[in-house]
């Protein structure tokens, strides 16, 4: 199918609804059957495009970038990697990195982008960091608080655990890199049309193609608009945003490349968390409440949360020899929040609380250089597949320099009531907050020894240098100088070609905490600390069906907010446990992904009210699974359900409070056709089903809802 972008569109806005649902109506008239084609993968056979390749390998991806290990086999790669590709994203479609992973197992939802800020994530327990562990191309960008597009992207890679010596600093959550469509070699337009309940509609279009043949000017274009009322009661989004890519063949073996993103996000009714009156530092003694509906507003509809990106990366690289290349590469990344968005602080048990309305607005500026020179060679019968490499980043952080917090009023979180609009702007003054810099040198040997064993020793040497500052003064206030060595080592055995066994070593070097804004010391930073994974697994890649068994341990650093609602960082936590995912084609018509996760994730030495106590936001259980069942009796319509279960998680990292296990359960259909000579596919599905309510938490100390019952649908075009 081809990567085009997915859904959005519901509860109808007069003549914009009736003019898409008369085009919906009109193609469904004209249409009659085909398969869905991957632009590049396609060839023409009439007027009807075709393709051999099947849903599971549509779904399913055989590389991965890995940092500074280069492009590598994920069989061939002693750590867990999952992949999305843009099949998978379009016909679930996605609408943030929550839905890209929901077949993942392990990987758990922490908010939502309608209701809350933005979507976010938590791998085998732990959060994925905002400021180091979002990756383009490879190179870092930020995004703290914010929903990524999905349409740019061909795929979106998460390695799970600490990416230390891949991708340098970071906490050890895992990392997500987001590759870029790339140009297409023939010419290529998609339009998609879509519907998200309430009534969100998105319109998006991606077109692709090269001047002069292979090796001339290629180029990828995406663009998408979204705009309506979210399912949340009187909450609307409206969001832009475009992509270019661009490469051209310099000399037959010097390659140049252009990525870039933009975009502009903006929800109305959004809130930045719930949080209990003592995480607060406000009551005692208030309990976790009962789960809200999903579509309940709890916040004031003339709230909400801006954010932008500005992403660009360039690069060239050089194939000296068919053994040898060298490449180089920048990038330059800014990301603006703007939050005018409201802490809802419970005070007692019968949901009383207090509407706290945040206004300020930051600023992140990421750059990137790196170079990577790699290659292999032989020594007698063992060969070596060798990387050497530099790489520099620069982090600036820039904080409200006139933030400031007002209480829009009271009242009862079961009924909420409609305050006055103060019309407080946000203004936009900021300071240089925090400035980190990291210089690195790495290499890797990945030595292989026979077509069973091969073992891979990798290190990463850096200068780490972090400088914090007070607001309107450039002198340092507190700085932190560090030259650690982060190692890796893997030991891989192959009993036969599509079988791998496994055992990995790996550290991390993570940027220590930094209190939230609800905390008495917001804003501070804490020391940097050591990560460690040790990670034993199995991998499978056969025709029909792929696997990843690990058992997997990490131990860092633990940062909480205490009971006297200060944010400490102090002992550690220990994540272990067993990650179980798989993908599969069962008969012919039958495609199966998912798995299951359990996890042991304990406080240890660590002071006496959280020492021995679960880790927050870490489950002990969670399964997912997606199924998709291809209809024999009727060619190009696909059925799909798909479901996930996520056990009980601690709030506070004392354990006082827990939010409930929960279950949703999705539904949908894809029907894929002809309409003249180009493809179609049209798509609907409804999420949580059964209207489940749930809470989601995260930080440590707030709670957000889960989503409700939600109707999708799209329609795509290929010319």
């Amino acid at each position: 199918m081809p990567p085009a972008l997915s859904g959005s569109t519901t509860r109808c806005l007069g003549t914009r609804r009736r003019a898409v649902v008369l085009t919906l109506a009109a193609l469904v008239a004209a249409t009659a059957h085909a398969r869905d084609a991957d632009p590049q993968d396609a060839k023409t056979l009439g007027q009807v495009n075709v393709t051999a390749t099947s849903t599971l390998d549509l779904y399913r991806a055989n590389e991965a970038n890995t940092g500074a290990l280069g492009p590598r086999s994920l069989l061939d790669t002693p750590f867990s990697i999952d992949t999305v590709t843009a099949d998978l994203l379009q016909n679930r479609q996605a609408l943030d990195i929550n839905d890209a992973f929901a077949a993942s197992p392990g990987v758990t939802p922490l908010g939502t982008g309608y209701a809350g800020e933005a979507a976010g994530i938590a791998v085998r327990g732990l959060q994925v960091d905002s400021l180091n562990g979002f990756k383009m191309d490879g190179l870092s960008i930020p995004n703290w608080g914010s929903d990524m597009p999905l349409e740019p992207f061909s795929q979106i890679e998460l390695l799970k655990g600490p990416g230390g010596f891949m991708y340098g600093f970071g906490q050890p959550g895992g990392i997500l890199n987001f590759v870029s469509k790339q140009p297409t070699l023939q010419p290529y337009t998609s339009f998609t049309l879509g519907y998200v309940s309430d009534s969100v509609f998105k319109e998006a279009v991606d077109l692709g193609g090269t001047f002069g043949g292979q090796g001339g000017w290629g180029y990828r274009i995406n663009l998408a608009h979204e705009d309506g009322d979210t399912f949340v009661d009187g909450g609307h989004i409206k969001r832009n945003a475009a992509s270019l890519a661009l490469t051209k063949d310099i000399a037959p073996n010097l390659h140049w490349h252009f990525n870039s993103i933009y975009q502009d996000r903006d929800v109305r009714g959004a809130y930045y968390g719930i949080i209990l009156g003592q995480d607060y530092g406000m009551a005692t003694g208030v309990r976790v409440p009962a789960p809200l509906d999903g579509d309940q507003r709890v916040s004031q509809p003339f709230t909400g949360y801006q954010t932008s990106f500005r992403v660009a990366n360039t690069g060239v690289k050089w194939d000296i020899s068919p053994d040898w290349n060298f490449s180089v590469d920048y990038s330059y990344a800014r990301q603006t929040r703007e939050n005018h968005d409201s802490a809802i602080i419970l005070t007692d048990n019968q949901g009383s609380y207090t509407d706290l309305n945040y206004l300020g607005y930051s600023v992140y500026n990421y750059q990137q250089w790196q170079g990577m020179f790699s290659g292999k060679f032989e020594t007698g019968s063992i060969r070596h597949d060798v990387v050497f490499g530099a790489s520099w980043q620069g982090l600036d952080e820039h904080y409200p320099l006139d933030f400031a917090d007002q209480v829009l009023g009271e009242g009862d979180i079961y009924n909420i009531p409609v305050f006055a609009n103060p019309n407080v702007a946000v203004g936009h003054g900021n300071y240089l907050a925090e400035s980190t810099t990291q210089r690195a040198l790495f290499a890797s040997d990945t030595v292989t020894f026979s077509s069973q064993w091969s073992a891979l020793l990798g290190l990463r040497t850096m200068d780490y240098d972090d400088k914090t500052f007070n607001a309107g003064s450039p002198a340092v206030v507190a700085r932190y100088e560090k030259s650690p060595l982060t190692p890796t080592a893997a030991l891989i055995y192959k009993p036969i070609a599509q079988v791998s066994l496994y055992a990995s070593y790996v550290q991390s070097l993570e940027q220590g905490g930094s209190a939230p804004q609800t905390a008495v010391n917001a804003y501070q930073t804490f020391a940097p600390t050591i990560s460690k994974q040790f990670e034993v697994g199995a991998k499978t890649e056969f025709d029909t069906w792929s696997t990843n068994l690990a058992l997997f341990r990490v131990d860092r650093g633990l940062q909480y907010l205490n009971s006297d609602n200060v944010y400490v960082q102090n002992g550690q936590t220990r994540y272990q446990g067993i990650d179980l995912s798989t993908q599969m084609s069962l008969a012919k018509d039958w495609t199966l992904i998912g798995g299951v996760m359990y996890l042991d994730a304990t406080n240890v030495r660590a002071a006496a009210d959280v020492d021995g106590k679960r880790a927050y936001s870490a489950p002990r259980v969670q399964g997912n699974l997606y199924v998709e069942y291809a209809v024999p009796q009727l060619p190009g319509l696909v059925l799909n359900a798909g479901g996930r279960y996520v056990g009980n998680e601690a709030v506070e990292a004392d354990n006082s409070n827990f939010v409930g296990a929960y279950h949703t359960f999705d539904i949908g259909a894809r029907y894929s056709t002809t309409l003249g000579s180009h493809a179609i596919t049209y798509r609907a599905g409804i999420d949580n089903l059964t209207n489940e309510k749930y809470w989601l938490t995260n930080w440590g100390f707030m709670l957000n809802q889960g989503t409700p019952r939600t109707v999708r649908a799209s329609m795509t075009l290929t010319l």
